[in-house]
């Protein structure tokens, strides 16, 4: 498993100081609100864009597809607190986004916990995870290629029960992913931890707890990646189909 080139003092924070920033809003470095979904009044409030940093739904594909995004206040996998789940649909594309208070073209640092329930077995991957912009003006941020600079998901792993986190990189094909984290479990929690270091055009992948930090090549390396990351966006698509559930999002600039 290749391992990150540089180290940062991000990438030490203790797990407590970043759950602390994801439920106290305003502190020094915090690019997004409400990472605990605490502040959503229903799942029509979470999809809603209310065109500053928020929640909201932003493929905006049909009221069908958005409808796919709910907040949850279930105890899922012993998580009671409010959290976003989207359902899958193997005919309709979501996206849960949430734009940065302001653009970032250094470094940041992207924190969040994960519940994947299933992956739809026709195309195999789903519960996708994307650091990006938007530069196409249609579709919402991260829809197509060329606004991804991480591009993270799950798919099902040839043990029944486990799942297998992989990465794409550069202008690889579907066949040419990388893989991340091999064998974690369905239905259980994990926290996810991503540095991107947006200059250099790489990033690191790190499943907390349970591997260490793997470096991967932005989506496009090769100049053709977003000069700035002004979104996060998770996804369930038409071709990559599955239900999770996230939480607990902190992302800050350092």
């Amino acid at each position: 498993m290749r391992k990150p080139r540089r180290t940062t003092v991000l990438s030490i924070l203790p797990i407590m100081l970043l759950t602390l920033c994801a439920s106290t809003p305003g502190l020094a470095g915090d690019l997004i609100v409400d990472g605990d979904f605490e502040q959503q009044k229903n799942g029509a409030d979470l999809r809603k864009d209310g065109k500053g940093p928020d929640w909201y739904e932003s493929r905006k594909e049909s009221p069908e597809s958005a409808g796919l995004l709910k907040l949850s206040r279930k105890d899922i996998g012993g998580n009671a607190t409010q959290k976003a789940m989207i359902k899958a649909d193997p005919e309709r594309n979501t996206y849960l986004s949430q734009r940065f208070t302001s653009p970032q073209d250094m470094e940041l640092s992207v924190t969040f916990d994960i519940f994947v329930r299933e992956i739809l077995p026709e195309d195999n991957r789903s519960a996708f995870v994307m650091l990006g912009a938007i530069k196409d003006k249609k579709g919402g941020p991260n829809s197509t290629g060329k606004e991804r600079f991480a591009f993270l998901g799950f798919e099902n792993a040839e043990t029944p029960g486990r799942i297998n986190l992989f990465a794409r990189e550069g202008k690889t094909k579907w066949s040419g992913k990388t893989a991340v984290v091999n064998g974690l479990e369905l239905e259980k929690w994990y926290t996810i931890r991503l540095e991107a270091h947006v200059l250099d055009g790489y990033y690191t992948a790190e499943v907390v707890g349970v591997a260490d930090p793997f470096e991967l090549d932005c989506f496009y390396p090769k100049g053709h990646a977003p000069d700035q990351i002004t979104h996060l966006s998770f996804a369930s698509w038409n071709d990559g189909a599955g239900t999770f559930y996230v939480d607990n999002v902190v992302v800050q600039a350092p």
